[in-house]
């Protein structure tokens, strides 16, 4: 038995007929049906009824079976050992969330363009289910999603990353500066209130409850949501609405002094966490595992002068 005689029988599976599989295979067509039958005697018996429609017998059916699995594995090897021959060239294809896509692309792409400038790279977004079918089908090498949004699937590799602080903020010069340490729900209701659209597990909205009474039923205080975080931020700083969710997006424009953190007393003490998502038993390109760290470095520095860099829950 060899590969090429799993190829013949695949192709005439595939395509119902021997003349057909022998044109596709640049074959006569006795060379293909001796390939065949050479398969069928080291296997023990017929694996095509030979009538019209080219029927698996049972020993068929498994053959069938074992021989696409072997060409599955046999494109994995090629693509394995052309990754491990690129380790500073190929592509990554990397899909992100909502909350990741404003931490991490602008600064991702900036990193890889200076370190690996040789390397395409594809991010791309979506919702969760069909990012995680997309790297099931192989259509993306990693992805970086909110933990609630991720099964715990044997076929799925989780890697979490360090907590990511949660909190509130608005334009620099904005009224509820002045008294944010004594900042009642009341106050902040009074500006519109902007959130991510996937931001918030149920177990961060509690929290947000009980901190600021159990009437308070934060969810429905927010008045703009939306997948496009950066867009709620630019908002933000361009009105008197108050952001919530990842301190992170804005660290830039804090650090500028365009935005500022409402630094709330007691400590609101709450932070995000994000998963690196990969498909168990598939090689990833080399930059995979670089890229996986530097994310997780840069999810890590948070804001310096924010409450919620202390420790709080994670949700």
């Amino acid at each position: 038995m060899n590969l090429q005689q799993l190829d013949h029988f695949l192709a005439v599976v595939e395509t119902q007929s021997f003349s057909r599989a022998a044109d596709k295979l640049h074959l006569t067509q006795p060379a293909l049906s001796r390939s065949i039958q050479a398969l069928e005697e080291e296997l023990g018996g017929p694996l095509l009824e030979r009538g019209k429609n080219k029927t698996l017998t049972a020993l068929g059916q498994l053959a069938l079976a074992r021989a696409r699995r072997v060409r599955v594995e046999l494109a994995e090897l090629r693509r394995s050992a052309k990754i491990l021959a690129d380790v500073e060239g190929g592509t990554l294809r990397l899909g992100l969330g909502p909350a990741p896509t404003a931490m991490l692309s602008v600064h991702l792409l900036q990193h890889l363009m200076q370190r690996y400038p040789a390397i395409k790279v594809q991010l791309s977004g979506g919702t969760a289910d069909m990012q995680l079918q997309e790297l099931r089908d192989g259509e993306v090498d990693a992805l970086i999603l909110h933990r609630s949004q991720v099964p715990a699937h044997d076929d799925l590799t989780l890697d979490l990353f360090p907590p990511t602080p949660l909190g509130f903020v608005c334009r620099a010069g904005h009224p509820l500066l002045q008294h944010q340490h004594a900042l009642r729900f009341a106050e902040l209701r009074k500006y519109p209130l902007a959130a991510s659209g996937r931001a918030m597990s149920n177990d961060v909205l509690h929290r947000l409850n009980e901190y600021f009474g159990n009437r308070t039923h934060f969810h429905d205080a927010i008045q703009y949501q939306s997948n496009d975080v950066n867009a709620l931020v630019e908002v933000v700083r361009r009105s008197d609405a108050v952001f919530f969710g990842v301190l992170q997006v804005a660290r830039a424009l804090m650090e500028s002094g365009e935005l500022a953190p409402l630094h709330l007393s007691p400590p609101l003490a709450l932070s995000s966490q994000f998963m690196f998502v990969t498909l168990d038993g598939k090689t990833p390109p080399p930059i995979l595992e670089k890229v996986r760290d530097w994310c997780a470095a840069q999810m890590a520095g948070g804001h310096e002068s924010s409450e919620a860099d202390k420790p709080g829950q994670s949700a």
